[in-house]
């Protein structure tokens, strides 16, 4: 039974994220929260409500975690209360201080793994158990509604694609992969090979028919688990404040920084951390995620060359791992 509540519960976050990335709707619960300001301590509330339901349906509820979470929510929802929520659109320096803080303290909390996103490891039938970072889908649902709902903060995130946004997404997927391969190639950061998971694959198909297989099936998961999320923090929140003080070249490459700089801690490459190599590798797929975003206004475009690279990373780049 508890695992029944551990999908449902899952399932609800993952719904909600994707209904939040339409702006109509951000902008519908905002009028909400507006109408009464006090109502936007149910976010936190109803957040809190569902880490509580989903960890104690197995057992893994823990209330120093959950005190965690509420100084995690809490806080920046205390400083929008305390600032008002917006009335129009207007972006003056107090707002863009507002929103950057609002950014800063949700994302610095995860990247410095203050707060863990997997608030739970399930274990179904034999299988080894799996963390669920319910927290990352949980801290971009709150960061959409509050920036975008109450602060009133033009967020680019909307799941419509339009046909003038295919041409520069597909190109900037050729030239990054391309320049990516160059580099990982030839400073034997990374090394040609078919995953192992595709040479092996249950099905036991040739690899003509399993590599294109393996290809369509892993560019949307890696689209929906990392591209959507790490887009909307990276270019649709930190890239897109940034131009509002910064020539658009500035803000891109300060928002590809920062985005190597947040690969630092991780252990891939064979490089311990902190991963120099891994951070100048993530940095230029910045700039060719940062680009795109800049040239179409549209997250999904962004994801999307994301979710490509990615793709051609964990399937052709490691070595047959």
């Amino acid at each position: 039974m508890g695992i029944v509540v551990v999908i449902i519960g899952t399932a609800i976050l993952a719904v909600t994220f994707f209904v939040l990335m339409k702006k109509s709707v951000r902008e519908g619960i905002g009028v909400r929260l507006v109408e009464k300001p006090l109502r936007i301590w149910w976010l936190p509330g109803l957040l809190l409500v569902h880490y509580s339901m989903v960890s104690a349906a197995v057992n893994q509820w823990d209330i120093n975690f959950f005190a965690l979470l509420t100084v995690y929510f809490g806080l920046p929802t205390l400083l929008l209360y305390l600032t008002g929520p917006k009335a129009d659109d207007t972006l003056t320096g107090r707002d863009l201080v507002i929103n950057f803080t609002v950014v800063l303290w949700i994302w610095l909390l995860i990247e410095s793994k203050i707060v863990n996103t997997n608030w739970l490891r399930v274990q179904i039938g034999s299988a080894r158990p799996t963390a669920l970072p319910l927290g990352m889908y949980a801290a971009i649902i709150y960061a959409l509604i509050v920036l975008s709902g109450w602060r009133r903060f033009d967020l680019k995130c909307d799941l419509s694609v339009k046909k003038t946004d295919v041409v520069p997404t597909a190109a900037t997927f050729g030239v990054l992969g391309i320049t990516l391969l160059l580099i990982t190639l030839s400073t034997g950061l990374a090394t040609v090979g078919i995953a192992k998971v595709v040479r092996l694959n249950p099905l036991g198909v040739p690899l003509v028919v399993a590599v294109p297989i393996a290809i369509l099936i892993a560019v949307p998961i890696i689209f929906v688990s990392i591209g959507v999320v790490e887009e909307i923090l990276f270019r649709d929140a930190i890239q897109n404040l940034l131009q509002h003080r910064l020539r658009p070249i500035c803000a891109l490459v300060v928002a590809s920084a920062v985005f190597g700089l947040a690969h630092a801690n991780k252990r891939a490459l064979g490089f311990d951390v902190p991963n120099w190599p891994y951070t100048g590798v993530a940095a230029i797929a910045g700039l060719g995620y940062g680009f795109v975003f800049w040239k179409t206004n549209s997250v999904m475009a962004s994801a999307t060359v994301h979710a490509m690279v990615d793709a051609m990373w964990v399937l052709f780049l490691r070595g047959g791992k």
